[in-house]
């Protein structure tokens, strides 16, 4: 993700991507995004059999991460690009071959599962291109299990500065930023608790953890 990024022939590819570029990005966000879904996990607990949902679930890396703490359990994925549903898939083949993790593509906004049918749902790295993100947060709340928890992680913040200095990126890769407090009071208008913001301030990076009641 930005603003890193050097080749703004991919630029474009972050919302949804496709083809042989998609797959580029999907390579690229599972080698960079490590150390940040690293520090961004160790802020929820998660149980052996613990039922996951890995939102933008992109080239899968977190997919495999979370199915290793989820032994027991079982990985969703969803994602809007049918190529990274591919991708996905193949990344975690053998997790896929054991029915211990399964990719499906959708909409974070209407999705197909089940109410209260996960322990916890992730997103990383994806907020930003959600249409509507009051009704993603209506549709995870559906779906979490009560007692479960989002975790929603970001290496972008919207502080005043940042979105300044990044603007030039931020524009070609067609993100939208919103402060984290607004991002807090939309997980509350929809019935969340226990709303917990964390931040690394130097990275600009950002976690947020909140629960079904």
């Amino acid at each position: 993700m930005p603003p890193e990024t050097t080749d703004e022939s991919l630029m474009n590819q972050y919302k949804c991507p496709t083809g042989p570029q998609g797959k580029e990005v999907a390579a690229m966000m599972n080698r960079r995004h490590l150390a940040l879904t690293t520090w961004g996990l160790k802020h929820v607990r998660i149980e052996p059999d613990f039922v996951i949902l890995d939102v933008g679930c992109g080239g899968g890396k977190t997919i495999s991460r979370l199915a290793r703490r989820a032994f027991q359990g079982k990985v969703y994925g969803i994602d809007c690009s049918a190529d990274m549903v591919n991708y996905s898939s193949e990344f975690n083949r053998k997790l896929v071959a054991e029915n211990r993790v399964k990719v499906v593509h959708g909409s974070v906004e209407k999705m197909l599962f089940k109410d209260q049918f996960f322990d916890l749902v992730t997103a990383i790295e994806t907020y930003y291109f959600w249409p509507d993100i009051t009704e993603a947060f209506r549709e995870m709340m559906r779906v979490l299990k009560v007692g479960g928890h989002l975790l929603i992680i970001s290496e972008m913040i919207k502080d005043g500065m940042y979105e300044e200095e990044n603007a030039e990126t931020i524009a070609k890769t067609s993100v939208r930023l919103l402060p984290l407090q607004e991002i807090q009071s939309a997980l509350q208008s929809v019935g969340f608790v226990n709303v917990i913001i964390f931040t690394k301030s130097k990275l600009h990076w950002s976690s947020i953890l909140a629960e079904k009641e």
